[in-house]
This record gives C-alpha cells, sequence and structure tokens, in this order.
C-alpha cells in the first residue's frame, strides 16, 4: 500500500481527482498513525475524512473506567486544535480545512474519537474533515503534504498531550461514573429518574445549551429527597421519581416544563459544568408529542383508541398517512414501548389535549367516547411496568391516580402528593368512574415492504427523501437528540432497517444501538467519517416509524 507522502509526489499539479490515488494511502509521523480513508471529489464538495491512530498515556487509573468519558473531553480539544490548524486562504472551495462536528453537552461513543484502554492509557484513533488543497482545480502536492501530515497529527498530538496532563480529564471521568452508577440505583430503587439538590436546570435560552445564570438550584421536597453514596466517595442528595405515574404541576412560567426537560435530557451523561450532571433518568425513557399528519404504519391503538369512524383495519394494526393530534401521540407511545420504553414523557403543552383527559361534556355533547385517554390508561401501564411523567396544570382525573405530584412554584419543587385524596372524593362526588382497560405492550414488528430511496438528506431537523410519497419528514418531535450527529446516525440506521424484507425492525435497531455503544459501525459503513454518534434503539426506531413508503407487520399477524 503507498505511502501519502509517495502518492502526493506523483499527482502533483495534476487535475482534482487525481486525489482519489490518495484513498486507503497511509504514513506514520511521530507516532501517529494518518490514513486517508475517504477523498472527495472536488475542492468545494464534502471534505475528505482522516482516520489518526495513537496511544496516550494516563496517570490516573480511574480515567481507565471511564473510555467515553475520555473520548468525548479528547473531542472537545481536538476541536480547537483542529481549527487553529486549518490553512486559512490557501487555495479554493474547502481548502486547507480541518475540522469535526461540535458535540452537545453529552458524553457519548462518537466516531469521531474512540478511546479504548490498553496498559495504562488509551489508543485513540481521531477522524477528522479535511479539505484536499487545490487551485485552479489542481493538486497543491506540498500544501497537501503539510495539511495530512503535519498539521494534523500535531493537532491531534497537541490534543492528546493537552488531555493526558489536565484535570479535566479525571473530572470528565468522575462524572461519567458517578451518573452511570445513579442510572443503576434508578432501576434498583424502582426510579424513573432523579434530579440531584443544586442542579441547575434553567437554559440561558431556548435551544440553548448552557445552564441559566443565575437560576435558582432545583431542591428536593424532603418527602421526595433520596440519598445515594456514590462509588467516588461522595454522598449526594436528590428527588426521586418513582416509576409509575409521576405528574409535574404548578403555575405557567413557574418551571414544570424545565424540570420535565432536565428529566428527558436526563437519559445522556452530561459534561461537568452543565448543571444537570446530577439529573439523571433510566435511559429507557422517551418523550412523546403530538404530530399532526405523520405517517403510522400498523401500529397497535387498541389501549387508547375505542373507535375511528372509517377505519379500514384492525386498531391493532392501524395505519393511516394523516394522523391527527391524539392518534398520533397514541401511535407514539405505542412505538415507543415496542421499541422498549420503561418511561413515556408527556407534556400538555404539545400533547392532544383529549389523550390527556377524558372531557365528560364533550361526550355528552357528540354522544360519542372514542378514546381511552392516559388519566384512564397511565395506571394500567403502570400495572405492566411502564411509568409515566406527565406535566399537566391540573387534571383531578390524573391527580387522584398518581404516584406522586410534583409541583413547581417558583421553580421550587413541592410534594403536592396530599391532594390525591381530595381530587378522589371530588370525582367520585361527580359520578366518575375510571374506565382505562387492561394495557398489553405492542408486539413487535417486522419489514413487510421494504423502501429504498433514491436520495436521502438530512437539512436541520428535516429528513428530505428524493422519490417518495411524501418528500420530507419532519423529526423535531424527538426532543431528546442533543446534536446532529445523532439524528445523521438514526436516520442512517433506519434507512438500513428500512431496505431489508422480512426484519424484525426493533431487533435490528437494538444490534445496532449495542454496536454504537462500543464504536463498532461496520454495520452501517466500512468507515466511517467523524459525525456518527450513539443513538438508542428508541431513537432509531423513531425515524423507522415515519418513514413514508415502508410497510410493516406485527409478528403472529
Amino acid at each position: 500500500m503507498p505511502s501519502i507522502s509517495e502518492v502526493l509526489r506523483r499527482i502533483d499539479g495534476r487535475g482534482y481527482k487525481a486525489y482519489k490515488d490518495l484513498a486507503r494511502a497511509s504514513e506514520e509521523v511521530d507516532g501517529v498513525k494518518v490514513a486517508v480513508v475517504r477523498v472527495q471529489g472536488d475542492p468545494f464538495a464534502p471534505p475528505s475524512v482522516v482516520r489518526l491512530e495513537a496511544w496516550m498515556r494516563v496517570s490516573e487509573r480511574l480515567t481507565l473506567k471511564a473510555p467515553i468519558a475520555v473520548a468525548d473531553y479528547i473531542h472537545r480539544i481536538l476541536l480547537d486544535e483542529a481549527k487553529r490548524a486549518s490553512m486559512r486562504g490557501v487555495g479554493e472551495g474547502r481548502s486547507g480545512l480541518l475540522s469535526l462536528p461540535r458535540p452537545a453537552p453529552i458524553m457519548v461513543p462518537r466516531s469521531a474519537v474512540e478511546a479504548r484502554p490498553q496498559g495504562m492509557g488509551f489508543r485513540v484513533v481521531a477522524r477528522l474533515w479535511v479539505g484536499l488543497p487545490s487551485r485552479r482545480r489542481r493538486v497543491m502536492a506540498r500544501e497537501a503534504h503539510e495539511l495530512l501530515l503535519t498539521r494534523a497529527p500535531g493537532a491531534f498530538t497537541r490534543s492528546l498531550m493537552r488531555a493526558s496532563r489536565s484535570r479535566g480529564l479525571l473530572e470528565y471521568a468522575r462524572a461519567w461514573l458517578e451518573q452511570e452508577y445513579i442510572r443503576g440505583e434508578l432501576r434498583r430503587r424502582r426510579l424513573a429518574a432523579f434530579v440531584g439538590d443544586g442542579s441547575v436546570l434553567p437554559r440561558a435560552c431556548g435551544g440553548c445549551w448552557k445552564p441559566l445564570k443565575g437560576a435558582i438550584p432545583f431542591e428536593s421536597p424532603a418527602s421526595l429527597r433520596v440519598e445515594v453514596e456514590l462509588p467516588t466517595g461522595r454522598s449526594i442528595t436528590g428527588m426521586g421519581v418513582p416509576l409509575g405515574l409521576a405528574l409535574v404541576s404548578g403555575p405557567a412560567f413557574h418551571g414544570k416544563t424545565t424540570l420535565a426537560e432536565a428529566i428527558y435530557h436526563g437519559v445522556w451523561n452530561h459534561v461537568p459544568g452543565d448543571g444537570r450532571e446530577l439529573v439523571v433518568s433510566r435511559e429507557e425513557l422517551f418523550y412523546v408529542e403530538s404530530e399532526n399528519g405523520r405517517w403510522v404504519n400498523c401500529v397497535d391503538l387498541s389501549p387508547f383508541v375505542l373507535s375511528l369512524p372509517g377505519a379500514r383495519e384492525s386498531l391493532r394494526c392501524f395505519s393511516t398517512r394523516d394522523a391527527s393530534g391524539a392518534t398520533s401521540i397514541a401511535a407514539s407511545v405505542q412505538e415507543a414501548v415496542e421499541a422498549g420504553a420503561e418511561v413515556i414523557v408527556v407534556d400538555e403543552d404539545t400533547a392532544a389535549t383529549n389523550f390527556i383527559h377524558r372531557d365528560f361534556w364533550a361526550e355528552e355533547v357528540t354522544g360519542k367516547r372514542t378514546l381511552n385517554p392516559l388519566s384512564e390508561e397511565a395506571p394500567e401501564m403502570a400495572k405492566s411496568g411502564i411509568g409515566v411523567v406527565a406535566v399537566v396544570s391540573g387534571s383531578p382525573q390524573l391527580i387522584a391516580r398518581a404516584d406522586a405530584v410534583i409541583v413547581m412554584d417558583e421553580y421550587k419543587a413541592r410534594d403536592a402528593s396530599g391532594y390525591k385524596e381530595k381530587a378522589a372524593m371530588a370525582l367520585e362526588a361527580s359520578g366518575y368512574k375510571p374506565g382505562g382497560v387492561p394495557y398489553e405492550k405492542p408486539v413487535p414488528r417486522r419489514v413487510s415492504r421494504p423502501v429504498i430511496y433514491e436520495k436521502s438528506r438530512v437539512k436541520g431537523a428535516r429528513l428530505e427523501l428524493k422519490g417518495a410519497p411524501q418528500p420530507y419528514i419532519d423529526l423535531s418531535s424527538n426532543k431528546q437528540l442533543e446534536e446532529e450527529m445523532q439524528l445523521v446516525t438514526s436516520v442512517v440506521a433506519a434507512l438500513r432497517i428500512a431496505s431489508r424484507r422480512g426484519v424484525v425492525a426493533v431487533e435490528e435497531a437494538r444490534r445496532i444501538s449495542t454496536m454504537l455503544w462500543t464504536w463498532d459501525y461496520s454495520w452501517l459503513s466500512a468507515e466511517p467519517g467523524p459525525d456518527l454518534s450513539y443513538v438508542r434503539p428508541l431513537d432509531i426506531m423513531f425515524v423507522v416509524n415515519r418513514l413514508p413508503g415502508l410497510a410493516m407487520e406485527a409478528l403472529g399477524g
């Protein structure tokens, strides 16, 4: 296999496409292995990909237990070093670029940087976007040599040195280990989530990552406070959200949605300084909302929908190209449970009202009852081990049957579970009788009619599909994806699943997710770029369930 230097000497001054000869060329520079794994076809096209590999020694044994945190920390340093090492003003298009994606404030496995324990250190692999330089679409070999064999490995080496000498590396490892330990405690204590005392929940602005300066730190109500002894030697306290039906209530603008957002983002481990390092949820917790007009494909709606006018298919295999607010969120709940969700999070601000609770006056006016709302079905779901966290202004139907009622008042939490009895008495006086049906989890589905689209592209939170019955899909309702890399990975995985007839979709999603956790991208790509990130089976199935033209059928159906 030729070296990078040999190829560059041979192609100097030739047309830009001669850079293709660099594919799979490699070279070692000062202990760093450099390999070109993808070559762009044009200076204005998406950049090439270079793989860098070296060993990094660490001084603290604790860091060896948290390789994902180590990789994340190196990623953030390398992002800065790569930007500084870029060759600005050389050539045309993306010439001279050195870059990698910007991570969100969460620690997850990413293809951009891998760190595998080896001895008293790590074998670190990094993947960079590189803009191979050209002028008038001619190869600039000298500049390319500097970029590939001096600047890129230099930025990588400096990143490893900075990381190994920084106290921050140990802080990241500790934060990772503590959050993973708390997540294990949730299952042992039958909790859906833990919100640590002193956590800063509000963000600086809508869509911002940074914590709000001057925000009131979270303090748990005494009745819901639990204590956790961490393996790092310290003891913490915080609010334990019970696994069952937990309500978050309170006046408008007082922090109930902020608390819910912190809980559903708590499925990821957060970096030190984020403010939510001690907000930890079960990984199998999933947020849902209404999505008018979404595609629904053979979903069992029978627990929530009693009847639909003109429904041609059984409610146990309901399909539509234009779901209503209530049917879309009911489908999302069922799809999530099928994909392994153990807790569902719902906010009344983004859910259909008739899905939250029964409207007896409307039933009297219309003479019909078509839905089994959450107020009826959540207690039945709890019996099957599926918890619900619901954000509501106030609903006696839900309060009366809740396992916990948390009221946010001026961003301070208090336990209002004592109102359950009063709510139950008021409902009984009104003649209300719960009408939920026993809850059965939906069975897995397999791909019965696969789809392969002419072309797909992720643009913002939208998936564009050329040649599909629906030209684009809005994926913004998965609020738990924190970075574009996660959305891209979910889409790539979903499209692979959708192209294979007969596969059980959720089984494939679990297989892919498990591989991603160990930096194994072979199912998705022979050699990935730096833009893939770990996602859960829930996130992959979220995309699969919205793909137009795909047909699925229930196993045994």
